[in-house]
């Protein structure tokens, strides 16, 4: 039994880890009130695609190991939410270096 345990404890941290830290650290997921039906899955669709624009933009900076998902929100709304709303109606969205 205990090498049973140990090994499902070790993959629930791998996932921990991975892209479900990042949620929780930079989208606040475990403080969210939504558990659960549509909203909960929209959130969540939402915040993934996001993380996604992040990992991508991240890796058309400069020094991209620098960069922070707070970076990423701070491009996006500069100049009242213009490069956010560009992103979400554009076909093919691409990242300008941030200065």
């Amino acid at each position: 039994m205990p090498p049973a345990w140990l090994n499902d404890n070790r993959a629930h941290w791998g996932i921990e880890n991975g892209l479900h830290l990042r949620l929780d650290v930079s989208r606040y997921e475990d403080k969210s009130r939504l558990r659960s039906g549509p909203a909960a899955k929209l959130h969540g669709l939402f915040t993934r695609m996001a993380n996604s624009l992040f990992a991508h933009w991240r890796s058309c900076q400069p020094n991209p190991q620098y960069k922070t998902t707070t970076d990423f929100t701070t491009f996006m709304a500069a100049d009242h939410d213009r490069r956010a709303i560009f992103t979400l109606t554009a076909a093919s969205p691409s990242f300008a270096k941030a200065s």
